[in-house]
């Protein structure tokens, strides 16, 4: 057997390419001011040219928040970008100024930390020269997340010591309420802006609800400042604010806590100031006061009080004799049919029918309403001067409150008639 001689090959290979590290930068302003916006605008500028300058990063993003706070990450919305692109992989190691531009609550800061190194990503700090992937960086990070947190205290308190300073002088704060504009310490007028309001209220006293005035202005096109579209309950504020007639209520809401910033009525908590003929009206005092006793007599008869497309002179003004909850409107359907009828609130909620209440079919209850009222057509606005109330028993027996008659008028439903004078004293 011949025995073959091994031979030596030299295998060449190649050296692998190091992977790019994957670099991003975090950056936050808490106003919207000019001078905090041309801040972050540089930060983004130098983040961008230095990761893109270095060799071996590459640049993975710069995700910013403007105008918004430190102390809770609810609402930022670029650091949870930021954190989501991190969670996906798509980031190595994060860049930030500071840790105050970070978080300035020591949990929200620990939190983000912490499940940022369990995700294998670094977060240099540039002003307190801190790397989170070394062994002391989790170490000095909680002392200084603390240290920011008090710092942010104290500027929290000195804000608002300054603003009841100048609520307690008569001074009006930077609030800018639609229709106008702040500026050296006044309120300005934004002429189109103006025309929506007095729209808003002379709609209101034509007797059309906010909603259906929020749906015509989204319809035209015209959207408020700082969202898509209008909302009714939006323009119910602005109905009640005594802004529009030249007058400033300062303080009307406060923050219980310093880093919380659920904002609560002033219910007394803390003084409350009136400054009169403070800036230019937009609205009359006789449009406001004639909007406030309608806003007063809505609440009180319901949305009933200004009939609309899923409201009619029925709405709120049936009641219950048993539970004393008002009827609800109900659509009932069989086959391609539909009818409306009305029911007691405690039945329509699945609650069964404890108070035995009998559904009332609206056809018959608008014509013995036009019997009782002598009229010939149907109008809610006219019903509701003339119908106070309709109470419902469960033996299927009506009474009417009609404003012109001091006694209620007695209807059976089964029989559609009025009963006797005796069957009349055993009800009541």
């Amino acid at each position: 057997m011949v025995k073959t001689t091994p031979q030596l090959k030299k295998i060449t290979v190649k050296p692998t390419k190091p992977r790019l590290l994957r670099v991003g930068a975090y950056a936050r302003v808490s106003t919207e001011h000019d001078r905090q916006l041309s801040s972050i605008a540089a930060q983004v500028s130098h983040y961008s040219r230095l990761i893109q300058s270095t060799p071996g990063w590459e640049y993975a993003g710069v995700f910013i928040d403007e105008g918004i706070t430190g102390t809770t990450t609810k609402k930022r919305e670029g650091f949870n970008d930021l954190m989501n692109a991190a969670r996906s992989g798509q980031i190595d190691v994060i860049l930030t100024k500071s840790i105050s531009r970070f978080a300035r609550n020591t949990l929200d800061l620990l939190q983000g930390v912490r499940e940022l190194k369990s995700l294998g990503v670094a977060v240099k700090f540039e002003r307190e020269n801190i790397d989170t992937s070394t062994a002391d960086g989790e170490l000095l990070l909680t002392l200084l997340g603390s240290f920011a947190q008090e710092e942010s205290r104290s500027i929290s308190q000195n804000v608002k010591w300054g603003i009841r300073k100048k609520y307690a002088d008569g001074q009006l704060h930077s609030r800018q309420p639609y229709g106008y504009r702040y500026s050296e310490g006044e309120l300005h007028i934004i002429d189109h802006e103006a025309t929506v309001v007095k729209r808003i209220f002379n709609e209101f006293l034509a007797g059309i609800s906010p909603e259906k005035t929020a749906a015509r202005l989204n319809s035209e096109g015209i959207k408020p400042r700082y969202t898509n579209k209008f909302q009714g309950k939006r323009l119910r504020t602005i109905l009640e604010n005594e802004v529009y007639i030249g007058n400033a209520s300062l303080q009307k809401t406060y923050r219980p806590q310093i880093a919380n910033h659920c904002t609560k009525p002033n219910q007394g908590e803390l003084p409350r100031f009136i400054v009169e003929n403070s800036h230019e009206p937009i609205i009359d005092h006789q449009t406001f006061n004639a909007v406030q006793i309608e806003l007063a007599k809505r609440r009180k008869h319901g949305r009933a009080a200004s009939p609309g497309i899923s409201t009619n002179a029925f709405t709120s003004h049936i009641v219950c004799s048993v539970c004393g909850k008002k009827y609800h409107r109900r659509t009932k359907k069989r086959g391609n049919r539909s009818r409306k009828i009305w029911w007691c609130e405690t039945a329509t909620k699945g609650k069964g029918n404890p108070c035995r209440a009998p559904q009332l079919p609206e056809t018959i209850l608008k014509t013995i309403c036009l019997d009782l009222l002598g009229l010939t057509d149907w109008d809610d606005t006219q019903i509701l001067t003339k119908l106070d109330k309709i109470t419902v028993f469960p033996n299927r027996y009506l009474t009417f409150t009609l404003t012109n008659q001091n006694e209620p008028v007695i209807v059976d439903l089964a029989q559609w008639r009025k009963p006797s004078d005796c069957h009349r004293n055993n009800q009541a």
